[in-house]
């Protein structure tokens, strides 16, 4: 050893300079394998906060006469119920955990919306979709949530404890929003909507992905536009009559005309304006597949770094990504429908607006059902 060290000392007296840069470069690449790791696992956006909740019965009952924030009587506050984890048994044999794809976990639960917004300090969520990507089947399951499905919001007036409001799914993402002030944690409007949606129906979120409609616009003509079937006239609603927009049948649209027969719903709906943004979401895949989309991928890629909302990790990206490489794409990615016999129409009055409101009452026990089927992967 002490040879080793006379040795290595003749060596730095004779080749300082080399020596120095040697060590330098080893530093940096040091540091550079540090930073990648770091930046490797760490998410592009704030991360939703983790909550495990069951719902209660009473939050989906609707109350006549009942108004919006900020004139809402506060009702009492609703205690969060955590789900105790269950001790195994030492006698229990443990079971295998089942070898994902890509290394991914067993599943993972995106909540994707659609914000009617040029920016995210305000918005609606207009577009509700949770995606179920199983990692163990290779499979991924895309479930429309109804924008106007009447829920329970739990919400932080200023100056008042944590309480809930009744109100539509797509306002549980406005009062988030950093505008509104109804809630302060980090992870803001998506937050906001991922808790609502746990609560009410017993749905997890693991990560968030929101794409307002400026971005929206951008993305479709980044990769030469898309090419839709409409199966519905497509409507606008000015000046109080029904102006046609967009007849049925094949169209190649840009980001502006794709943009609109997402967002229209006159005649047909928001059951029908779901379904267009369906066709418009495949179309998009199909589209991002060809020559063209896929020089405009480098594109996309800046758009969303600067202008989309999403907690991944560059990490978790990739296994997505890889996710996508091993399954086929037309069989394996599933998109279904939110059963509308679960779900009775009606009205509220909201003083806010002075007018009474168009909401959608959830059938509360067989919506949780479906979606504990949807959460098992027995459904659809």
């Amino acid at each position: 050893m002490k040879r080793f060290l006379i040795k290595f000392m003749e060596q730095i007296n004779k080749t300082p300079i080399i020596f120095g840069i040697k060590v330098g470069l080893m530093i940096s690449l040091f540091m550079c394998v540090i930073f990648f790791i770091s930046w490797w696992n760490t998410p592009l956006g704030t991360e939703l906060e983790k909550i495990t909740v069951t719902p209660e019965k009473s939050m989906l009952q609707p109350v006549p006469e009942e108004t919006l924030i900020p004139d809402i009587e506060i009702s009492p506050v609703m205690e969060k119920t955590v789900v105790p984890t269950e001790t195994p048994s030492l006698n229990s044999s443990a079971t295998p955990t089942p070898e994902t794809i890509c290394g991914g976990p067993e599943t993972m639960y995106i909540l994707v919306t659609g914000v009617e917004s040029e920016n995210y300090i305000y918005g609606l969520s207009d577009a509700i979709r949770v995606v179920r990507v199983d990692f163990v089947n290779g499979k991924v399951v895309v479930l429309p949530l109804p924008r106007d499905m009447y829920v329970s919001i739990p919400v932080a007036v200023p100056g008042v404890t944590e309480t809930y409001t009744k109100g539509k799914l797509n306002q549980a993402y406005f009062y988030g929003s950093p505008g509104m002030g109804y809630y302060d944690a980090e992870d803001h409007a998506p937050g906001l909507l991922a808790i609502t949606i746990g609560q009410n129906f017993n749905l997890p979120i693991d990560q968030y992905i929101s794409v307002n409609t400026r971005i929206f616009r951008r993305m479709v003509d980044q990769i030469g536009g898309v090419d839709v079937y409409l199966p519905d006239n497509i409507y606008g609603h000015y000046y109080e009559e029904p102006v046609l927009y967009k007849e049925a049948g094949y169209h190649h649209l840009d980001g502006k005309q794709a943009e609109m027969v997402a967002r229209h719903r006159t005649l047909i709906g928001d059951f029908g304006r779901a379904r267009n943004q369906t066709i418009l979401f495949k179309a998009f895949i199909k589209a991002l597949l060809t020559p063209e989309g896929i020089k405009g991928i480098p594109g996309l890629i800046e758009i969303y770094q600067n202008n989309v909302l999403m907690d991944f990790t560059p990490n978790e990206i990739s296994k997505l990504l890889c996710l996508i490489t091993k399954i086929d794409t037309n069989n394996d990615i599933v998109f279904t429908e939110f059963p509308q016999q679960l779900l009775d129409e009606g009205r509220v009055y909201d003083k806010v607006q002075g007018s009474y409101m168009y909401v959608l009452f959830p059938d509360h026990e067989p919506v949780v059902g479906l979606l504990a089927d949807f959460q098992a992967g027995l459904w659809p």
